[in-house]
């Protein structure tokens, strides 16, 4: 069964039969993403799971001001806040920026990503609120705001300040030969498209010619990391920061490449620099306070590890686990075990968790042998904080809030899976009109090469008797060329993860009452089982079949156990085939058909992250004007006829993303 595809470089050909039955021509490059439950699949190769975008930089931003416009209407439903985004010029940011509000009165969190410079959070209650803003590349910020009432709206202005430790790909004013400027350009415009081989040649052209620019030294340093050839990327870090000793930014890189060759002395001198001028730098930070634990300079390391606790936003979590370790080896064991079990709770699916317990268990017992020596992951692994930028927060590093107290229904589980099955019982063929806006993602996080298109979508599901579930997915077009040769399907049917043909493969947790975008649900954690085969996708590479384990979330309306919303990542990462990272968001909603009395939850918008090789990309998917063809689900899936169904009247409730 395809459940779901995304297909790299094959040319999707409508036959004479129907425009909507697809033939792919595939190519010795092709590259594909199947969710499968296919019987012969399973026994293959290896056959036997408001958005956040990113981790902001956040710092105190400075701020251009709180103000509040009289809205006298009692029949509105809530206020509005207009969050704006400027950098220290004053400037638009020409990139997305990540938003989080959080109620101070009910401590419920709201977040949406910037298009453009502005964003605006609707059908608030009343009451004090925490903004906090961050965009890759700069410090972020935050500010209060207090609404007392209905008739008042409030709008908070940001102007960020460039982080000077941040990555900075422009060649800059730098006075260099015109001939040299243009084999750096060409070399810039290489490294923004990810064409690591390419940029090299240019710049090393450029360098041959002016040996003397720290710009290009940079930028080969650069790609030199990108390529993962350390030896290189040191050799023009060092040049570079000769040539200009106050380039932060070479001097961070240098910190981290130290700190993967296991230098931790030289690491610690290097992030010293960047933060002794850059007193925000949280990746300087991050890097310091693990050389200092490394180094058993134990009163730095806790110095650095309690910044970041206090002002380190979503590094806070792993930053505990340096503090712990640092309170433990200065003898303050009733400090240390709390900040430890701190780290636990926000940390659960830490690669390091078991080791943590038992260092806590040491430190309960015989704290004077415990063993201080558990590396931060995000750096003992050689992930590198670069790469991250413009790709979402795992789910795993996601911590949804949720009422104390309350605990989950005992049944929530087949809840989940009746509104599964309800939507494959009533749907054989489900049509709608997908608008898809694709971007490119650069090294630096910003978005670039905006496209947009516009597709008649059809879904077919079927569940014959035998059980083994069936789905299609459809795009028509004369010439479907997806953006970035890159055809992705499935978005639609995520939700079919707890349906009971694929829910005994996932270990499944409820983590109890939070709320969507200010709807009550319960939030459900999911994570594929290690002695379970992984059915629900595998990867496709030259017709060999790649599994792949996939974690993620949703949120379960309180009231009816719809699934209002689910995110997905991948377990880890799939070398083979380069593929990093990729995170899907989708948002369900009720839509209306005349045929049922009952509403039909279908997706309203889906957003897809993907790290692939050097490529990095966002494409978002809107779905609306539905029609449902029903029919015997017995029967093979055809092409719906759409001039004898008569439309259906979609649910005019608010989008997910209001």
């Amino acid at each position: 069964m395809v459940v779901r595809a995304y297909v790299i470089s094959p040319q999707l050909i409508p036959t004479s039969e129907s425009r909507l039955r697809l033939r792919l021509r595939w190519t010795p490059l092709m590259l594909g993403i199947l969710l499968c439950a296919l019987p012969a699949l399973s026994q293959g190769p290896g056959g036997s799971g408001a958005p956040v975008t990113f981790t902001p930089q956040q710092g105190i931003a400075t701020q251009m001001g709180n103000t509040a416009s009289g809205r006298p209407d009692d029949t509105r439903r809530g206020v509005k806040i207009q969050v704006t985004i400027l950098d220290s010029n004053k400037q638009p940011l020409k990139q997305e920026s990540l938003v989080r509000i959080t109620s101070q009165d009910t401590g419920h969190v709201f977040f949406q990503t910037t298009k453009g410079t502005e964003t605006t959070f609707a059908d608030l209650p009343p009451g004090k609120y925490l903004i906090e803003v961050g965009s890759a590349g700069y410090i972020g910020g935050h500010a209060e705001v207090n609404i007392t009432d209905l008739a008042h709206d409030a709008a908070q202005n940001f102007l960020l300040p460039r982080d000077p430790a941040a990555v900075n790909l422009t060649l800059g004013d730098e006075a260099l030969p015109s001939k040299v400027r243009k084999q750096a350009e060409k070399g810039v415009q290489a490294l923004v498209l990810g064409n690591f081989v390419e940029a090299r040649k240019y710049l090393e052209s450029a360098h041959h010619q002016d040996p003397t620019s720290p710009k290009i030294n940079f930028l080969l340093a650069y790609t030199a990391f990108q390529q993962k050839e350390e030896d290189r990327e040191l050799e023009y870090l060092l040049e570079t920061i000769k040539l200009d000793p106050q380039d932060l930014q070479a001097q961070n890189m240098l910190g981290q490449l130290y700190y993967r060759r296991d230098e931790y002395a030289h690491a610690a001198d290097a992030e010293s620099i960047v933060v002794a001028r850059s007193k925000d730098s949280i990746p300087a930070r991050k890097v310091l306070a693990n050389s200092y634990l490394k180094l058993k300079q134990f009163e730095k390391a806790r110095e650095q590890s309690q910044w970041l606790v206090d002002h380190g936003g979503s590094e806070a979590g792993s930053a505990r686990l340096v503090l712990g370790q640092a309170l433990a080896a200065l003898g303050k064991y009733e400090e240390a075990v709390p900040v430890l079990q701190d780290y636990l709770k926000n940390e659960p699916q830490s690669s390091v968790a078991g080791q943590v317990r038992e260092l806590i268990a040491d430190l309960q017992k015989d704290a004077a042998n415990a063993k201080l020596a558990i590396p931060d992951p995000d750096l003992g692994n050689g992930t590198e904080i670069l790469l991250k930028a413009g790709m979402p927060l795992d789910v795993d590093k996601q911590k949804p809030t949720v009422a104390a107290g309350v605990n989950c229904p005992a049944n929530i589980l087949q809840l989940t899976a009746n509104s599964s099955n309800q939507l494959v019982a009533s749907v054989s063929q489900f049509s709608a009109i997908d608008h898809m806006v694709h971007e490119s993602i650069s090294p630096q996080g910003a978005t670039r090469n905006r496209e947009t298109r516009t597709y008649n979508y059809v879904v077919s599901i079927t569940d014959p008797p035998d059980g083994a579930l069936s789905f299609q997915e459809y795009r028509n077009s004369d010439n479907l060329d997806m953006p970035d040769k890159v055809n992705t399907n499935g978005l639609a049917v995520l939700a079919l993860a707890f349906h009971p043909y694929f829910r005994n493969d996932f270990e499944v947790k409820c983590e109890g009452l939070g709320d969507w975008n200010g709807t009550a649900a319960w939030v459900v954690y999911f994570h594929q089982l290690d002695n379970k085969p992984a059915r629900l996708r595998f990867y496709v590479a030259n017709k060999v079949y790649y599994p792949v384990s996939l974690k993620g979330r949703a949120w379960l309306s309180a009231d009816n156990y719809q699934i209002i919303h689910m995110e997905t990542d991948l377990v880890k990462p799939v070398p083979e085939i380069r593929l990093n990272t990729e995170h899907t968001s989708v948002s369900y909603g009720p839509v209306q058909f005349r045929k049922y009395s009952a509403d039909l939850w279908l997706p309203i918008s889906a957003d897809m992250y993907v790290s692939w090789g050097s490529r990095r990309f966002h494409r978002s998917e809107n779905f609306d004007h539905f029609m449902l063809f029903a029919t015997d689900a017995s029967e093979a899936a055809k092409p719906p006829k759409t001039e004898t169904t008569p439309p259906p009247v979609p649910n005019s409730g608010p989008s997910p993303n209001e």
